[in-house]
């Protein structure tokens, strides 16, 4: 009876060993599947949330700066200057345009009115205390003549010959009587000036720079009687207007001595920071939309993995999009040429090219698409080791498994 029972025993020790391994291993890989469950629905969740601040904020910075970095309005600043207590109308400018191409700045003139001592009102007739202490009659509405320097403007005039002479010719003459009487029939007084945009030595006013290129324009406008030839003061009294894809700082000239009552302004401008920015990521996307495809041609053709072939032929394609990417660049000068093209679009046209012809003529003597060699991170691991984070977690489990 004891042999029996012995016997029964030493027959259920293999099954019961057999099925105490079998819990282990199913329970190892119960571990296995709930830790890859969890680490699936963490990704998971961190997608979802990227995604929904992305889609969120992106809009939302994009408009911000749009909103808060465009080019603004181009001020005057005032700065204490020569006094002058006479008769002065007050200027406004206004900025239409900056076409570096032309060398050209636009800007349109309107006469507000006038101030200081002797200027032109027409007599109020109304006998009020209030009123007649500010009657003015016609007779300071002498007619003003505005001069402005000629050789600061852009002029087709080819065959007419320069100087430095004071200018004689006025660019405008100011009728005040006209101007007080409110008389309809009299033209709006406003004219156009097309300053000449030039360069200083220590900025690179070259369309060659783009988009890092500054330029400069000066103006100088001083104003006289018609009838006493005496000087009638010019204020800049408001300033506004865009040049598009430019920004603009006004300032009056103090390394000159300017006497009272003229106007001697340098203007300076430069690209927005909103269009610097644009062409610099511009040209780094473009840089690495190149690398990554010299990456794929270079892994298919000479090392011979797999690879898809809508994905070998990216590269034919891209070199049109590139083109588009860089005519959408604002301000770009037309055609080749710019910094930007040198370090950017050029080189990369060039690599792309060669890139597309070697990937093309791969489809000739091959089939990239049906090679047996497929790149994949498991290779990448057994070639550097160091690379592989999960490997301690691998030894740590085989320890494990060999502890149980």
């Amino acid at each position: 009876m004891d042999s029996q029972d012995s016997h029964w025993r030493g027959a259920a020790s293999p099954q019961s060993h057999a099925i105490s391994a079998s819990a282990t291993i199913t329970g190892l890989g119960l571990d296995d599947e709930v830790r890859r469950l969890s680490k699936y629905r963490k990704h998971l969740r961190w997608w979802i949330i990227s995604c929904v601040v992305f889609l969120i904020s992106a809009p939302i910075l994009s408009i911000m700066l749009g909103l808060n970095l465009h080019t603004r309005d181009f001020e005057y600043k005032k700065k204490p200057s020569v006094s002058f207590e006479g008769r002065t109308l007050l200027m406004q400018a206004r900025l239409i345009s900056a076409d570096p191409a032309l060398g050209t700045l636009t800007l349109d003139w309107n006469i507000l009115g006038e101030k200081g001592v002797g200027v032109c009102y027409r007599e109020s007739g109304v006998e009020d205390p209030v009123v007649v202490a500010k009657r003015r009659n016609l007779t300071a509405c002498t007619d003003v003549q505005i001069f402005f320097d000629t050789n600061l403007l852009r002029s087709n005039d080819h065959i007419a010959s320069r100087s430095n002479d004071p200018p004689t010719r006025p660019i405008f003459r100011f009728n005040a009587t006209s101007f007080a009487l409110n008389d309809v029939r009299g033209n709006t007084p406003m004219f156009r000036t097309e300053l000449a945009l030039f360069s200083t030595l220590d900025k690179q006013s070259s369309l060659i720079y783009y988009p890092f290129d500054e330029y400069s324009a000066e103006i100088f406008m001083f104003a006289q009687d018609v009838e006493t030839n005496q000087t009638v003061g010019v204020d800049l009294d408001k300033a506004r207007g865009i040049a598009v894809g430019f920004s603009t700082n006004v300032e009056p000239r103090t390394d000159v001595f300017v006497p009272g009552g003229m106007l001697n302004v340098l203007i300076s401008l430069r690209r927005a920071n909103l269009v610097r920015a644009y062409s610099i990521v511009a040209t780094l996307a473009i840089w690495l939309i190149t690398l990554i495809l010299l990456l794929v041609m270079l892994t298919s053709v000479f090392f011979g993995f797999r690879q898809k072939g809508e994905v070998l032929v990216i590269p034919v394609a891209t070199l049109f999009a590139f083109t588009q990417l860089r005519q959408s660049m604002p301000g770009a000068p037309p055609g080749f040429g710019d910094i930007v093209d040198f370090v950017g679009l050029l080189p990369c046209l060039a690599l792309l090219s060669l890139s597309a012809a070697l990937t093309l003529g791969a489809f000739i003597l091959s089939d990239p698409t049906e090679t047996p060699k497929k790149l994949s991170w498991q290779l990448i691991y057994e070639a550097f080791p160091q690379l592989d984070r999960k490997k301690p977690r691998k030894v740590l489990d085989n320890i494990e498994r060999s502890k149980k």
